[in-house]
């Protein structure tokens, strides 16, 4: 019986261990993904209301200098008051809207105003 080697000298992890391991490792995944998405709706959010503060300061710029509003975002870049068109995060579109309030003059088409 020297050839035969008993069980309890064998390392290694039993499947009782690595079943625990992996459910403790989903437990955590399940936690934290949905805070992970939460917070990139959230700076989706804040990056567009950036976005809509600075494109609704350059439109009363190009209202102070050319007397009427700009008909869009497009305009206001053609004519120097952006450098370059701002994107909204989650590909939602810009409109101007002359009539509103100063805060919110710019609408967004995914988060509102």
């Amino acid at each position: 019986m020297r050839g035969w080697k008993r069980w309890g000298d064998q390392r290694g992890f039993t499947l009782i261990e690595m079943l625990v391991v992996l459910f403790v490792i989903g437990v955590i995944i399940a936690i934290a993904l949905p805070n992970l998405k939460a917070a990139g709706e959230s700076a989706q959010s804040k990056a567009c209301a950036a976005n809509r503060k600075l494109i609704g300061s350059q439109a009363d710029n190009y209202y102070l200098e050319m007397g009427k509003y700009p008909t869009g975002v497009e305009q206001m870049k053609r004519r120097g008051y952006l450098r370059t068109t701002p994107v909204c995060p989650a590909k939602g579109t810009y409109t101007i809207q002359k009539s509103a309030p100063v805060e919110k003059r710019v609408k967004c088409s995914v988060h509102g105003d």
